[in-house]
C-alpha cells in the first residue's frame, strides 16, 4: 500500500507536471476544468523537429501571454506600417478594403538576445506578427494583393518574428508595381521574386512566414498563390464556391518561408534537428473566373482558426445584404467579431474542433492571434 502511494505521489509531483508542460510547448493548451485557461494561446511551431522523424511537430513552439496593460492599436490604424495606400478603396471593377487586430501580448525576456533593451517590433506594429499588402492599380488593370503571417515562435528567441511578413509584403508590392508588362505575372512567381529579395536583405535577420496573394485582372479572374496556412476565399451569392487549401507538416505548423543563418541551420543539424525551410515553388496555384457581386477575402490563420466558411457566409450576407454597409465597414465589423469569439472561453472554434478530432478529446475555445484581412467585392 506505501508503495502504491508512493507511485502515485511520484506521478503527480513529477510526471504530470512533465506531460503538462509538453502539451504547453507543443502549443496546444486546450479549454477545459482542470486547466483553467481562457482561451487556447498557440504559436505555431517555427520550425524544429527531430531529424529522424518526418512525423514529429516538435516542441520549441511556446505560448504567448496576454496582458490588458498593453494598448491594442486599433484595426484602422495607420497604413503607415503596411503596404497599401488609403485611396485603394475605389478601383476599377474592384472596390477593396482591409482590416486588422493584434493580439494582446506582452514584452517576454525568454531567450532575449544579449544587450537588447529593445521592445519587440510585433508589439509596436498594428498588424502584430502578420501583415497585408495591395499595390496600386496601373492602366493594364491589374492589382496584387495578399497576406503574410509571420512565425511567432522566433520572438521567443528574440528576434523579430513581424520582419518576415512585412518585408515579404512590402517586396511583392514593390516588384510588381515596378513591372511594365503584368500580363503574363503569376503570383507563384511574384513570391519567389519577392522571397528572393528578402534572402539578401539585411532587413530581414531571421524568421518565417506564410503567404496567401492573388492577382486580379482586368477581365475579372483572380490567380491566387498559397504557402501555408493563411486563406483565400472567393463567395458568389454569399456562398463559398472556391477557396485554397492548407498546407502543413503537422497539427499547427504550416508550411513556411524561411530565412535562417547557416550558422544556425549547422547547429541544428549537429544537435539531430532540422529547421523547415520551404520554397516558394511549393506554393499551391488556382485560378479563379469572377463575376459582378463575388466576394474575395484574403485572411491569416487568426480569422481561420477561430471562424469556419459557414460563419463567414452568415456575416457577409447580414452585413452586406441585410445592412447595406461598405465594404470598409463590413471589414472592421468582421475583424472586431473575430476577435470577440477568438476571447471567448466557449466558443466553438475551428481550432478547438481540429484538436477535439485529433485528440478524442472535447476542446473549447476561441483563439488568440493576430487578424488580418483584405476584402475585395468585384464591380
Amino acid at each position: 500500500m506505501a508503495r502504491r502511494y508512493y507511485l502515485v505521489c511520484i506521478f503527480f509531483v513529477l510526471i504530470f507536471p512533465m506531460l503538462l508542460s509538453y502539451i504547453a510547448k507543443r502549443g496546444s493548451i486546450p479549454i477545459g476544468r482542470n486547466l483553467g485557461s481562457k482561451t487556447i494561446r498557440s504559436t505555431r511551431s517555427f520550425s524544429i523537429y527531430s531529424s529522424t522523424s518526418a512525423k514529429s511537430g516538435g516542441n520549441s513552439s511556446k505560448s504567448f501571454g496576454t496582458s490588458a496593460s498593453t494598448p491594442t492599436p486599433s484595426s484602422t490604424s495607420s497604413s503607415a506600417a503596411t503596404n497599401y495606400d488609403n485611396s485603394i478603396h475605389s478601383l476599377k471593377n474592384y472596390d477593396v478594403a482591409v482590416a486588422y487586430q493584434p493580439k494582446d501580448r506582452e514584452e517576454s525576456n525568454l531567450f532575449k538576445k544579449k544587450n537588447n533593451n529593445k521592445r519587440s517590433p510585433a508589439l509596436e506594429s498594428p498588424t502584430g506578427e502578420d501583415n497585408l499588402f495591395v499595390s496600386k492599380q496601373f492602366d493594364d488593370g491589374y492589382i496584387t494583393l495578399g497576406v503574410a503571417d509571420g512565425v511567432g515562435g522566433w520572438s521567443e528567441a528574440g528576434y523579430d518574428s513581424s520582419a518576415i511578413s512585412r518585408e515579404l509584403c512590402a517586396s511583392m508590392k514593390s516588384k510588381f508595381e515596378s513591372l511594365t508588362d503584368r500580363s503574363n505575372l503569376s503570383p507563384k512567381q511574384l513570391l519567389t521574386f519577392a522571397f528572393e529579395e528578402i534572402t539578401n536583405s539585411s532587413k530581414v535577420e531571421i524568421g518565417g512566414t506564410t503567404a496567401c496573394l492573388g492577382i486580379l485582372t482586368p477581365d475579372k479572374k483572380l490567380k491566387v498563390a498559397n504557402l501555408g496556412d493563411s486563406w483565400c476565399g472567393l463567395f458568389r451569392n454569399y456562398q463559398l464556391i472556391n477557396e485554397t487549401n492548407f498546407q502543413t507538416h503537422n497539427f499547427n505548423t504550416p508550411y513556411q518561408l524561411a530565412k535562417i543563418p547557416r550558422q544556425i541551420v549547422r547547429q541544428a543539424e549537429i544537435e539531430g534537428r532540422r529547421y523547415i525551410i520551404d520554397s516558394p515553388s511549393m506554393a499551391d496555384e488556382y485560378e479563379w473566373d469572377l463575376q459582378k457581386g463575388d466576394v474575395i477575402m484574403f485572411a491569416t490563420d487568426g480569422v481561420t482558426d477561430n471562424v469556419i466558411p459557414k460563419d463567414i457566409e452568415i456575416f457577409l450576407k447580414d452585413q452586406i445584404e441585410g445592412q447595406g454597409d461598405s465594404l470598409k465597414n463590413v471589414a472592421n465589423s468582421f475583424v472586431k467579431e473575430v476577435v470577440k469569439v477568438s476571447k471567448d472561453p466557449n466558443f466553438p472554434s475551428a481550432f478547438a474542433q481540429e484538436l477535439s478530432r485529433l485528440t478524442g478529446q472535447k476542446y473549447l475555445g476561441g483563439k488568440a492571434d493576430d487578424i488580418t484581412i483584405v476584402l475585395v467585392r468585384v464591380q
